[in-house]
């Protein structure tokens, strides 16, 4: 065999071991190349009992973080990756302080060959706080009212305390703890399954806290209503020389209700006892009210108030010259007698005797007079806190004549 033949054949060889090689990485490259990918995986925590061990919780909820990771690598292995073969996740332990923490995010799950081109983050910022529990009591927010004559009591709940836990930050956020229930137009008590709100100090729902429970059983009773007078219960006497000129209480009737028989046997409500003893001013003051058993107020924050006026007592002397004559038949006429005054000594509150003479009336009962001259006893009105001390003269002669 030639030379020439030997390198031609040898010549095709190579050619077709080269051929072959760069046939072999044209379908590798085609069929399985080297692509990109973009996945976004959620960030777990990790240790968060670590927290609990240094009284401390996160602020921010455990399921708020991701990353987004670049992928590259061929595309066979990188259609296996996805948000449940990879794991991303940032460990708490260690962490102690509060405030926010930068932790370190950590991938597991890459195949070999896959590599991390970029990612969204390398690190979160974990808000860390006190821990606070506390414990507050439920109250019942009610609206609307019963139909009319009825009223509704005070609400019965179950349970009645809750525990709240969480971030100090937001458990102080929390003014009250409530129940809402709506009783419009009821004619019978209410039962109702309720959840319970958080609310802060403008009435708004406060997130981010756990309670303890949910949901509280409520009944609001709802029960006949009275109106009924407020009578002021006084003990002790003003100072020497001072009296009572005047009590006053507001609002002068209140609405109760209760069970129908308790408030059939009611006539008034007695205020608690208000001690006047050697008062010698005026006191102005509220009161509670000395409710019977079974009986309620409707509006429980309603309050009474009352006002004890102390006076000075002092006498004066008044002069009257006129005499009115009362119950007289009208057969007879009272003939015209010479004028003359009669002295009247009063004692009783300063403020009264000052304003007595306009108010202070004489007069003769005429109802058994009969024709002829006779002598009659003088009375005066009364008028209350005031004493007659003396009445000079205690009578007067009329001349009693037939209507002509």
């Amino acid at each position: 065999m030639s030379k020439h033949v030997i390198l031609r054949e040898t010549t095709i060889k190579i050619l077709s071991v080269v051929f072959a090689v760069l046939l072999w990485f044209y379908v590798i490259t085609e069929q399985n190349p080297v692509v990109p990918k973009d996945i976004t995986i959620p960030v777990g925590i990790i240790n968060m009992d670590t927290l609990s061990k240094n009284n401390l919780v996160m602020i921010d909820a455990t399921d708020s973080f991701s990353v987004t990771l670049k992928l590259k690598g061929k595309k066979e292995i990188l259609d296996t990756v996805n948000r449940n073969s990879l794991n991303a996740y940032a460990d708490l332990n260690n962490y102690k302080t509060e405030g926010e923490n930068t932790i370190p995010v950590i991938i597991n799950g890459l195949p070999d060959g896959i590599t991390v081109t970029s990612r969204s983050e390398h690190s979160i910022n974990v808000r860390l706080d006190k821990k606070l529990v506390v414990q507050k009591t439920i109250f019942a927010n009610i609206t609307g009212n019963p139909m009319g004559g009825l009223a509704n009591l005070s609400p019965i709940l179950s349970p009645t305390e809750v525990v709240l836990t969480g971030a100090e930050s937001f458990v102080t956020r929390v003014e009250s703890v409530r129940v809402d229930i709506d009783i419009a137009g009821v004619d019978a008590n209410v039962s109702k399954r309720l959840p319970v709100r958080l609310l802060d100090v403008e009435g708004k729902d406060v997130a981010g806290v756990k309670a303890d429970i949910e949901w509280v059983n409520v009944i609001v009773p709802v029960a006949n209503t009275k109106r009924v007078p407020i009578q002021l219960v006084l003990e002790g006497a003003p100072g020497e020389g001072y009296v009572i000129a005047d009590k006053l209480v507001q609002p002068r009737e209140i609405l109760v209700t209760g069970e129908q028989e308790a408030l059939d046997n009611l006539t008034t409500i007695s205020s608690s006892k208000i001690s006047i003893d050697n008062l010698m001013e005026d006191i102005a003051l509220p009161v509670a009210l000395d409710l019977p058993e079974g009986i309620q107020l409707v509006n429980a924050k309603e309050t009474v108030n009352a006002t004890i006026d102390i006076d000075k007592l002092v006498t004066n002397t008044i002069d009257i010259s006129s005499i009115d004559y009362r119950n007289l038949d009208e057969k007879y006429i009272v003939a015209d007698f010479p004028a003359r005054k009669i002295k009247v000594v009063v004692r009783g509150p300063e403020a009264i005797i000052s304003n007595i003479s306009s108010n202070l009336t004489l007069y003769v009962d005429l109802i058994n007079a009969k024709e002829g001259l006779e002598a009659y006893e003088i009375q005066v009105s009364k008028l209350p806190l005031l004493e007659i001390l003396e009445l000079e003269p205690k009578s007067i002669g009329l001349d009693i004549k037939i209507r002509e």
